[in-house]
C-alpha cells in the first residue's frame, strides 16, 4: 500500500521559512529539496517468492553556499525545528571549507544566476503499479520462472529468476532565487535470468537484458510491453545451447553488438567520461578519473558517423526529468557530433570553469542542467540522465549482419571493467554468434572483448537504423564517496566495429 506523505501532508510553509530564514543569514544561494521515495520490489525463483520487500524514505536536504564554498545537511525529522537546525548545519560546513579553501580557490564555487521557476509536473503512468493486486503484477513472473519445473526437456536448467522493482520519486525543490519546482515521476523495471548446468559447465541468458533487466520510466503498462513470459522460452533454449556451443574463438574480429550492449558501452566509456566533475579532478571514486579533459574537446573520439547527445526529456527514459536538482531546466545537448567531442555534462558551479577552451567549442557558461541526487540525504552531483547514439536512417540487424562477411555477433553484458581514466576497458558477454557470409551460422560461449575508447569508437562503420534504436535502463548506476546510485537511460542500436580484440573466459 502507497503512503504518499508529501501529498496528505502540507510541508511547503516550513521550506519557504528555511529558505527566508538562510536569505537573512546572507547566503550566496541556498536551496532545499523535499523528497519521498515509495519502492516495492520481487524476485522470483523457480515459481515462488524469493526476496519482498518495499521501502517509504522520506526526508530533506539542504544546500548553502557561502564565499564559494558549499555546505550540506540533510535530515528525515519533517519540523520546523530541525529544518533550522539543518540550515544552521549546511551553513556552518560552508563556513568551515570557505575559511580552509581561503583565497586559493576564491570564487571557485561561485554560480551563474538562473531565473525563479514556478513549475509542477507528472510525468505519464497508463498504469499504477501500487494501485493493482500484488497477485496480478507478479502472475507472469511465476509462470516465466517455474516453465522449467517437472519438465525431462528442460532438466539441465538449474533456476530461472525473474525481477520485478517500482518506484514513486516525489520531490518538492524551492531555492533562495525563487523557485518552486515539484516533480512526480514511476520508474518500473523488470528482468528474467535461466541458468543452465551441466557438470562443470554453467551458462546464463537474460531477458530483456542482464543485471535485473531494464528500467524505464512509467507504470505497470512498461512491464506488458517487454512481455517476460513470451521471452523466456527462447531464453531457456538459448542458455541450453550453450552449454555444447564452442568457445569465443580468439584475435581481431569484425564484432556486431546489440543494442543493450551497445547502451552499456557509451554508459562506461562515454557518459561517465563526460561528467566535468571527473575532468576537473573533483571526482575520483568508482573509476572516477577521465581521459576526456577539456583539451580534448573538439578533438575526434569516434568514427564521424557516431552521433551522441544527453536528453533528460525524453518520455519514458530512466534518467528523464523537467528540471535537475538544482533547478535547472533539462534540455538535450550535443555530447558528439560527427565524432568529435564537443561538450561536458555541467553543473552551475562547474560550467563557468572551462575558460578558452569550453568557449572556443561552444561550451555555455550555465549549467546543461546534469546534476541529481540519489535521495534526498545525498549531495546531488554531476550525473548522466538518458545518454543516446543516433541511430542511421534505415537499417535492420539483420541488414547489418547481412552486409558483414566474417564477424561476431555479441549479445547481453555479463561483466565489465574499465580503468580509471575510463580508457581501457573489457565486456563479458553471455552469448556470441558467428556470421559468415552475411548469416548467422552457430552460438559461441564465454564470448569477451576488450579495448581502449578512441580506438574501438573510431573503428565503428555501421549504425542500425531508426526501427532498432530503442530506450534501455538500469537502476543502479553508482557514483560518488558514499556512493549514489541513480538511474540512468540509453537509447542504442545494435553497431558494428571492426579489427576488435575478442576472445573467451568465464566470467
Amino acid at each position: 500500500m502507497i503512503i504518499d506523505t508529501l501529498s496528505k501532508h502540507n510541508f511547503i510553509p516550513i521550506l519557504q521559512h528555511t529558505i527566508s530564514y538562510l536569505k537573512k543569514k546572507g547566503v550566496e544561494y541556498a536551496d532545499i529539496r523535499l523528497e519521498e521515495c515509495v519502492s516495492e520490489g520481487v524476485m522470483a525463483r523457480d515459481g515462488e517468492i524469493d526476496r519482498l520487500w518495499d521501502n517509504i524514505d522520506t526526508g530533506f536536504g539542504i544546500r548553502v553556499l557561502y564565499r564559494g564554498a558549499w555546505g550540506f545537511a540533510a535530515s528525515s525529522l519533517l519540523t520546523e525545528t530541525e529544518a533550522r537546525k539543518m540550515a544552521d548545519e549546511a551553513l556552518s560546513q560552508a563556513k568551515a571549507i570557505a575559511q580552509i579553501q581561503g583565497a586559493r580557490v576564491k570564487g571557485q564555487g561561485s554560480i551563474e544566476k538562473n531565473p525563479p521557476i514556478k513549475f509542477k509536473y507528472k510525468a505519464p503512468c497508463q498504469i499504477d503499479p501500487f494501485s493493482m493486486p500484488i497477485e496480478e503484477r507478479l502472475l507472469p513472473m511465476f509462470k516465466a520462472t517455474a516453465l522449467h519445473k517437472n519438465s525431462k526437456k528442460y532438466k539441465k536448467i538449474h533456476t530461472i529468476e525473474s525481477f520485478l522493482d517500482f518506484q514513486k520519486t516525489h520531490k518538492i525543490f524551492l531555492n533562495t532565487e525563487g523557485s518552486f519546482i515539484e516533480q512526480e515521476v514511476f520508474t518500473s523495471g523488470a528482468g528474467v535470468k535461466v541458468i543452465a548446468v551441466d557438470g562443470n559447465e554453467v551458462q546464463v541468458r537474460s531477458f530483456p537484458d542482464s543485471h535485473q533487466g531494464i528500467f524505464r520510466q512509467g507504470g505497470y503498462e512498461q512491464i506488458i510491453e517487454m512481455d517476460i513470459l513470451k521471452n523466456t522460452p527462447r531464453i531457456i533454449e538459448e542458455a541450453l545451447m550453450l552449454l555444447k556451443a564452442d568457445n569465443c574463438p580468439s584475435g581481431k574480429k569484425t564484432v556486431i553488438l546489440g543494442g543493450s550492449q551497445v547502451a552499456l558501452q557509451i554508459h562506461e566509456s562515454i557518459g561517465h567520461a563526460v561528467e566535468l566533475d571527473r575532468a576537473m579532478g573533483m571526482e575520483i571514486s568508482l573509476a572516477g578519473g577521465t581521459f576526456l579533459t577539456p583539451d580534448k574537446l573538439g578533438k575526434q573520439i569516434c568514427s564521424k558517423i557516431v552521433n551522441i547527445y544527453a536528453d533528460p526529456t525524453i518520455e519514458g527514459g530512466a534518467g528523464s526529468y523537467v528540471y535537475d536538482d538544482e533547478g535547472t531546466k533539462a534540455r538535450r545537448i550535443d555530447i558528439v557530433k560527427n565524432g568529435r567531442f564537443v561538450n561536458f555534462l555541467t553543473s552551475r558551479d562547474t560550467a563557468k570553469r572551462l575558460g578558452v577552451e569550453g568557449r572556443k567549442w561552444g561550451v555555455e557558461k550555465k549549467s546543461n542542467g546534469s546534476v541529481r541526487a540519489n535521495g534526498w540525504g545525498n549531495i546531488p552531483i554531476i550525473r548522466m540522465s538518458n545518454i543516446n547514439i543516433e541511430p542511421s536512417e534505415s537499417g535492420s540487424l539483420n541488414d547489418l549482419v547481412a552486409d558483414t562477411k566474417d564477424g561476431i555477433f555479441l549479445q547481453t553484458n555479463k561483466s565489465w571493467s574499465i580503468d580509471t581514466l575510463r580508457l581501457n576497458f573489457q565486456f563479458g558477454m553471455e552469448i556470441g554468434w558467428e556470421i559468415k557470409k552475411g548469416r548467422i551460422t552457430r552460438p559461441f560461449k564465454n564470448p569477451v572483448y576488450s579495448g581502449t575508447t578512441p580506438e574501438f569508437w573510431k573503428s565503428c562503420d555501421a549504425i542500425c537504423g531508426k526501427e532498432e534504436w530503442q530506450m534501455y535502463g538500469l537502476n543502479s548506476c553508482g557514483k560518488g564517496d558514499p556512493v549514489q546510485s541513480i538511474s540512468v537511460g540509453h537509447g542504442a542500436a545494435p553497431a558494428r566495429f571492426n579489427k576488435v580484440r575478442v576472445g573467451a573466459v568465464k566470467c
